[in-house]
């Protein structure tokens, strides 16, 4: 069973973490995945285990969890938005005069002169402790937070700001009482010497970051949003013969739908009547307008752009296309890309790592140069290393490609499925319904010497129209209607065609093999047309009546007019296409040759397909299989990435990574394309990330003083806001993915 949870009480990604492992201790859970970046968890479990344990586990872990109250299925909208904007507020308008009294008359700024810290020490001390005490009340959710991770023994980001702060509320309250009891001259030392504003601007410039990261971190989720409010609150269906408009909730399977220019279709169906234009470019990525008819499928969250429809609902609610896209991506989205295990790893142990750190650090400066110093840099190392940047690295970058690809008609399922992308090599093509339609139609029609040209499309339609078999069929409806002939008898040649009498007159359509062996026919006059047949990916059906031979038409499958506008980008981006065929050698060249691709294999069966690409796997590296069949299924699933178009089976839906929902090869190079964007920022937010510690918590130590470079804790505060607020700035880069 698979369910997903809230989890609140999060701060960091050492707090996932911590999640993450109390869950993975109960008896019965085989996979628990934490994200920070929404604030929820996906945990699979059997027996013993159930919802009451695993919520129970990350409460006694000291965090909340709930499960969903309707529907049970979280949605991005069930994310907690940004707050705190009125908390950062009081804290500024509090904080700032406190820097200004703390520092000001160090740098030449006026202070009040009952407030001088030469003349009235006291109301300076005084003043500064009401207004640090003031701002860390407000913020106060760091003390209460941080402690309780502290007596768990799951320290956060809370407690180092707790630690942080906490330290130089103390030590200015120390001072102040010294101050007291010393005496006024004592007092006028000592208010050199406070701490009070490095308290206040570490849990401001704290509260600011997670601010904007809270922002930024919602706008990652903008583009699912965005597909999810695609589906309207209302439907007008029909309801005994009149239009009624009725909650979207209330839809049933059967309903037909009323749409209108410039209403959004509220379930999946298909056309019964009208004609009209859908937009479907936020789902599919196709911006010009389709037209609909009779026949035509409709997907909840289309637009009609023009005319008037009735539509029968075939799914609703959580069936729809639009749900499943939505849910796809949610599970994505919550997903482990493999690059961020090191994270994790890291993540895991940061926390009491950097604790250790910064009691080495104050121990060192104790004894190097007196408390003052060992304090400064403690407390400094404690605020710059905040591990939330290192925690939002990867989710950020995932979340906000996952939500751009679906609006550019890209699914992609899975984290790891979206960096795989970024790494392929080679690209496996199957040919049929992929990169042509699957649709057989009359490429050519060539009558043999002689004969009248009627005669022959007369033939080809009285044999081929009682026939099921594709080819027939494309034949019969090439030349509909272009005879009267009615046969006396007819009958299938298994493997060799079709026979039919009129009128005593012998009449056959088949192969080559037909003609020539069994009813001796030289078919030399047509040879150079039947190669050109042949050599287009087309199939030569040959057709005669009595002894005389009438011609021949070309069957083929089209090749999909952007497939080698595909195949050429391909090859721009080093990435080497290879085509995957069951046809024959001859049809595969041709439609090879006509696309600009170099290498393919033919006459596969579903399971050479599978050997093949992962023989390719093995000798070039990742590989990305694209398919859209049953007989692509085993195919998809051996790829280091499967993506399946999205007019294919469902088989191939379910066995593929990415689903390309347009059914365009060119879509091929988008999904392509958004892995290396996604898998280059994953990279630059992971780089920046580690090392921003690095670098930061060797100079908060004061490992480089003798330089003159050291970090004072407000400036470590807003060095450690300011990490978190890149990483996902950063990752909101992959918005303007084109």
């Amino acid at each position: 069973m698979k369910r997903e949870f809230r989890v609140t009480g999060m701060s960091c990604a050492s707090c996932a973490s911590h999640v993450e492992n109390a869950v993975r201790g109960v008896p019965g859970v085989s996979s628990v995945v934490v994200s920070l970046l929404t604030d929820s968890m996906t945990v699979e479990f059997d027996l013993p285990a159930d919802e009451d344990k695993i919520i129970s586990a990350v409460t006694r872990a000291g965090y909340g969890a709930s499960l969903p109250e309707v529907g049970g299925e979280l949605s991005f909208d069930d994310a907690p938005r940004p707050t705190g904007g009125r908390r950062l507020l009081l804290s500024a308008l509090l904080t700032i005069p406190l820097f200004w009294l703390a520092m000001g008359h160090m740098i030449g700024l006026p202070i009040p002169p009952f407030l001088s810290p030469h003349d009235h020490p006291y109301a300076f001390i005084a003043v500064q402790a009401i207004l640090a005490y003031a701002v860390a009340v407000i913020n106060s959710r760091f003390f209460t937070g941080g402690f309780l991770a502290l007596i768990r023994r799951a320290p956060n980001m809370d407690s180092l700001v707790m630690l942080g702060s906490g330290a130089s509320l103390l030590h200015g309250t120390v001072t102040l009482v010294l101050a007291i009891v010393g005496g006024t001259e004592q007092a006028v030392e000592l208010s050199m010497s406070l701490y009070f504003d490095a308290a206040a601007m570490i849990l401001t410039l704290v509260s600011l970051g997670k601010t904007l990261e809270g922002r930024a971190k919602r706008k990652t989720t903008a583009a699912i949003r965005a597909l999810t409010a695609l589906s309207p609150d209302t439907a007008t269906v029909l309801r005994d013969g009149t239009p009624t408009v009725i909650p979207t909730d209330e839809l049933a399977v059967g309903d037909i739908l009323i749409l209108r220019t410039g209403d959004r279709v509220a379930a999946d169906g298909v056309v019964v009547s009208g004609a009209g234009c859908a937009d479907e470019s936020s789902l599919t990525g196709e911006s010009r307008p389709i037209d609909k008819a009779p026949g035509d499928k409709l997907a909840t969250g289309c637009l009609v752009s023009d005319g008037y429809l009735e539509m029968r609902a075939e799914r609703v609610g959580k069936d729809t296309s639009l749900s499943a896209t939505v849910r796809m991506v949610r599970e994505a989205a919550a997903s482990r890309a493999p690059i961020a295990r090191l994270a994790d790893r890291v993540s895991a142990v940061f926390v009491p790592v950097v604790l250790g750190v910064a009691c080495l650090t104050a121990l060192v400066w104790f004894f190097v140069s007196g408390p003052a110093d060992a304090f400064l840099h403690g407390v400094s190392v404690l605020v710059v290393s905040c591990p939330c940047a290192l925690g939002l690295a990867t989710p950020t970058a995932i979340m906000t490609a996952t939500g751009r690809g679906a609006e550019l008609g890209v699914l992609v399922k899975s984290a790891e499925a979206l960096e795989v992308l970024g790494r392929v090599k080679t690209v496996a093509l199957d040919k049929t319904g992929t990169l042509t339609r699957g649709e057989m139609k009359v490429i050519s029609v060539v009558p043999a010497p002689g004969v009248d040209p009627k005669r022959l499309s007369s033939v080809a339609f009285a044999l081929e129209s009682r026939s099921t078999h594709p080819i027939a069929r494309a034949v019969a409806a090439a030349f509909e209607k272009e005879t009267d002939l009615d046969l006396s008898t007819y009958s299938v040649l298994p493997g060799k065609g079709v026979y039919g009498k009129i009128d005593g007159t012998h009449l056959f359509g088949g192969n080559a093999a037909l003609m020539e062996e069994d009813l001796e026919l030289d078919l030399s006059p047509l040879s150079d047309k039947t190669e050109a047949i042949l050599d287009v990916g087309g199939t030569p059906v040959f057709f005669s009546e009595g002894e005389t031979l009438l011609g021949v038409i070309g069957v083929g499958d089209t090749v999909r007019d952007e497939a080698a506008d595909a195949v050429a980008r391909l090859k721009g981006m080093k990435i080497a296409p290879v085509m995957l065929t069951g046809d024959h050698p001859r049809a595969a060249a041709g439609v090879a040759r006509k696309i600009g691709i170099d290498e393919f294999e033919a006459g596969l069966l579903p399971d050479g397909k599978a050997a093949a690409v992962k023989r390719l796997s093995k000798e070039r590296g990742p590989v990305m299989m694209v398919g859209d069949g049953i007989n692509d299924a085993p195919s998809l699933t051996a790829a280091d990435v499967g993506a399946a178009v999205g007019a294919g089976t469902d088989v191939a839906v379910v066995s593929a990574d990415v689903v390309l929902r347009s059914s365009s090869p060119a879509d091929v190079t988008t999904a392509l394309r958004l892995g290396r964007a996604t898998l280059r920022n994953m990279k630059e937010n992971l780089f920046w990330a580690l090392v921003y510690n690095a670098v930061c918590i060797p100079i908060a130590a004061g490992v480089f003083s003798v330089l003159g470079l050291t970090l004072a804790p407000w400036m470590a505060a807003l060095a450690m806001s300011f990490s978190s607020v890149f990483v996902v700035t950063n990752a909101l880069r992959l918005r303007r993915f084109r």
